[in-house]
């Protein structure tokens, strides 16, 4: 699978290097390719939310399910209706450079994005399918 433009990886015993360019700057970050790959399931287990719109008790829209999270015993997890643009969100802990490594996927009308944010504060956006498949074999299942 061909790389997205400005998104690189490469795989060091069990380190996963990733190149990060928005056409201007770069930066190179390292973390943990069995944490990256779990923070990735991450964004894919979670309900989406509406990024601008946090609703009041009385405005809540009807839940189209509700479930018990395993995580968590005794709570619930309810999936409101997608709204224009949802995320879910994940982080991770880099050790080169040190610091978190926050994961936003990002959901609208005809796009799915990745969204990374840098522990230097950088942000940059990728295809999120693109990204998912050019990582597939370079992530632990």
């Amino acid at each position: 699978m061909k790389a997205p433009p400005g998104f690189s990886a490469r795989l060091a015993d069990e380190n996963l290097g990733l190149t990060l360019s928005d056409g201007i700057n770069e930066e190179k970050i390292w973390a943990s390719a069995l944490e990256f790959a779990e923070a990735l399931a991450r964004l894919e287990e979670h309900p989406l939310h509406d990024e601008y719109d946090f609703p009041l008790e009385f405005q809540s829209p009807e839940p189209e399910a509700t479930a018990l999270d395993a995580s968590l015993p005794g709570v619930a997890r309810v999936a409101y209706p997608a709204a224009e643009e949802s995320y879910t969100a994940a982080q991770l802990e880099l050790f080169d450079p040190p610091g978190l490594l926050l994961l936003r996927k990002i959901v609208g009308e005809g796009e799915n994005l990745l969204e990374l944010t840098t522990p230097q504060g950088s942000v940059f956006v990728f295809d999120y399918e693109q990204v998912r498949n050019y990582l597939r074999p370079l992530l632990p299942r």
